[in-house]
């Protein structure tokens, strides 16, 4: 229905194909295809966000119109509506207007649709209380938003804290909705600017890499590999899904002559890979190949934490786990986090063989974590039910579940000292050392860190690291990428704020690993070598 809707019914509206049927590129098909083709046991549409990454001139503003349009049609309920957003809006009037003059040229949609100017809006005949409204993301939206649907245009230039909160609005404002979708497209932005656009592109990434599942969600972007030649017109090819060749309407020749227009300028060169190949500006060093990572998974397998008994003080390991490391000595690492974000701990076990098994846990207020989940793009829920992510009640993490967590690694384990990152832990340190423990604090620095992030690293090329394929340390290692000085290096941590990337277990995983190091010299090589 959908695609039949977009060559049936609509026309374009722009240069050489104005006024002509609406033939859809193949990725605008296959897009339409996986939004509305996924359905429910009940016939209800499954995906309810989406996230496609093109270059310039694929076509997306007028996709963008036609998904509007398409949704206020088949919206059937009362009240419906669609906010068509953009960073400013200028940006966000060039959809309205694609999509007024598409009413305009339907002799069908002018029977459904009544269209407003003086407000910017498209309403429904039958019920002028369901409309489309073109909204800027840098003005005020008033807590009446309710959007059944949502398009979100260019979102790599959602920048600052009000387009942030907007985009909140437009993606959260309809969650009492049965079925609320939120779109979001976008050519390629600059990594450290573009937090919102960054954060749906890893999500996307995350998911077509087998991270997490989210049958929810419908991403894909189409761009050049770094790696390619960017000078070959097959890399082009490759990264324009609207060019004539991918079956599109695009003729290469307009990508050439931006390509030979950007020769004598280097910013110019920049913007051609950037607007015409999709390659992200600034991308980080990510450090651990996943397929390196997931080599790694060991003898054993991670298994969730099992409800807790009246006579526990914590949440027990399954008795088939424990029994894999009970006994062994272990390097506890804690990363006490903001206690409104992820706190983490994990346990660093050496063996007489080299190798080395990490075993995690994770901690996460309950309160916002929806918010969180839309944040980060990570399916926290499931993973708190399914029993590798503790929720602490309330707005903060309480730090006393963490602290009786490495009660119990002493109870389980040989543990001679607890490894502490200085960041917000020497009120538990402080604790533990009166009551008889010995802790160390590792500092965050180059001097610190060097070695123990280099060894993580060295450890997983050569398979040494055992994680028993635990779910959010996976997560945590795909995200993971380097500060360098010279020739020493640390984990980067990101910007809560910004990035949707979290290394807490990696972190935790690493200052374990910083005293682990220096106890094992009868099992690998002494420390100066990894520098």
């Amino acid at each position: 229905m959908a695609c039949n809707f977009f060559e049936k019914v609509l026309k374009h509206t722009q240069d050489e194909w104005s006024g002509k049927p609406f033939l859809l590129a193949p990725w605008e098909e296959e897009a339409l295809t996986a939004i509305y083709g996924r359905l429910d046991d009940d016939g209800a549409r499954i995906v309810q966000q989406v996230y496609l990454e093109v270059p310039k001139k694929a076509g997306k503003t007028e996709f963008a119109a036609g998904l509007i349009l398409l949704e206020l049609l088949l919206n059937k309920m009362l009240g419906c509506q669609v906010y068509g957003a953009a960073a400013a809006q200028r940006q966000a009037l060039n959809v309205y207007r694609a999509a007024r003059t598409m009413v305009e040229l339907s002799p069908i949609l002018k029977k459904q649709f009544k269209i407003l100017a003086s407000t910017s809006r498209i309403i429904k005949r039958s019920d002028p209380n369901s409309f489309y409204a073109a909204v800027a993301a840098d003005g005020d939206l008033s807590d009446g938003v309710n959007p059944a649907c949502s398009v979100c245009d260019e979102v790599h230039r959602w920048r600052t804290r009000k387009q942030l909160e907007n985009h909140d609005v437009l993606s959260l404002g309809g969650i009492t909705r049965k079925r609320s979708l939120n779109v979001n497209i976008t050519t390629a932005g600059v990594q450290n600017e573009s937090p919102l656009a960054w954060r749906l592109h890893e999500k996307t990434q995350r998911v077509s890499q087998g991270i997490f599942e989210d049958p929810t969600f419908y991403g894909r972007i189409y761009a050049a590999d770094p790696k390619d030649d960017w000078t070959d017109e097959k890399t082009w090819i490759k990264a324009n899904p609207s060019l004539k060749q991918n079956g599109g309407f695009l003729d290469i020749a307009k990508i050439r002559e931006k390509f030979v227009a950007a020769q004598t300028d280097p910013d110019g060169l920049r913007s051609f890979r950037r607007y015409f190949l999709n390659l992200w500006d600034q991308k980080e060093n990510r450090c651990i190949p996943m397929e390196r990572w997931d080599a790694c998974c060991g003898p054993w397998q991670a298994q969730g934490l099992l409800p807790k008994a009246p006579e526990d003080s914590i949440r027990p390991l399954p008795t088939e786990l424990l029994k894999y490391f009970i006994g062994r000595k272990a390097w506890p690492g804690v990363d006490l986090s903001m206690t409104t974000d992820m706190t983490a701990v994990t346990f660093v076990f050496p063996s007489e063989d080299g190798n080395f098994d990490l075993l995690p846990f994770f901690w996460m207020p309950e309160n916002g974590l929806r918010k969180r989940e839309l944040r980060d793009g990570m399916p926290y829920r499931t993973w708190a039910e399914q029993g590798f992510l503790e929720l602490s009640p309330g707005d903060v993490i309480d730090y006393r579940d963490v602290k009786a967590r490495l009660l119990w690694g002493t109870q389980m384990f040989d543990i001679p000292q607890m490894c502490f990152d200085r960041y917000n832990s020497r009120e538990m340190s402080a604790q533990l050392i009166d009551e008889g423990y010995e802790c160390i604090e590792v500092g965050q620095g180059y001097a610190d860190m060097n070695a123990p992030c280099k060894k993580l690293i060295e450890l997983v090329m050569h398979g040494k690291i055992r994680h028993g394929n635990h779910p959010i340390l996976r997560w945590n290692a795909s995200c993971l990428s380097t500060e360098e000085n010279n020739d020493l290096l640390k984990f980067a941590k990101p910007e809560r704020q910004k990035d949707s990337s979290r290394i807490d277990g990696m972190q935790a995983a690493a200052d374990g690993m910083f005293m682990a190091m220096r106890h094992s010299e009868g099992t690998m090589p002494a420390l100066e070598v990894w520098g």
